[in-house]
């Protein structure tokens, strides 16, 4: 019988026991961002967030409320996003 067995976290544990994204979930949140802002210049919402597929660099941004998320699928707040923009 095989177990189930999770896919590994996108978390980079540090030496101060903080966990950070992985900097590709950041990268493929970002983005996803980025290309909201080209196609929506003209009137920009602010997302909360960003649901990123692992392994597929695609990311969905959120509007409304905390999502609900598929198996592969991870929640980036718009925070963690603009922490590391500037």
């Amino acid at each position: 019988m095989t177990r189930y067995q999770p896919h590994p976290e996108p978390w980079i544990e540090t030496s101060e026991s903080h966990s950070l994204l992985a900097p590709d979930l950041i990268r493929a949140a970002r983005s996803a961002y980025g290309m909201y802002l080209k196609v929506h210049s003209e009137q920009i919402q602010r997302p909360i967030g960003v649901v990123v597929s692992l392994g597929r660099d695609r990311g969905q941004l959120i509007f409304a409320s905390q999502p609900i998320l598929l198996p592969g699928e991870r929640f980036v707040t718009f925070d963690e996003i603009e922490s590391q923009m500037y």
